[in-house]
């Protein structure tokens, strides 16, 4: 009798859990593209040092070498545009 209620909890855990990672996923994938670019650390370094370089009046150059990655550039590139032309 022990056993069944064990298999049962257990099959009743992972139900549960099965179920909170697949909300979790689809909220995940609803997130809008703003969402998904304010969460990026490099797009928001890009913002900020935009926002930095338009009231120092610096030329528009964004310093895409900070990042390693080519998504990383691109992103700190659309913040750094964004923060300078805002």
């Amino acid at each position: 009798m022990k056993i069944i209620l064990t298999y049962a909890l257990a099959i009743g855990f992972a139900g549960t859990s099965a179920m909170l990672v697949q909300r979790d996923m689809v909220a995940r994938q609803g997130q809008s593209i703003d969402a998904q670019m304010a969460a990026d650390g490099a797009y928001r370094d890009g913002v900020y040092l935009g926002k930095l370089a338009r009231s120092a009046k610096s030329p528009m150059h964004p310093p895409i070498g900070r990042w390693s990655t080519e998504k990383d550039r691109a992103s700190f590139a659309a913040g750094y545009r964004q923060g300078y032309n805002e």
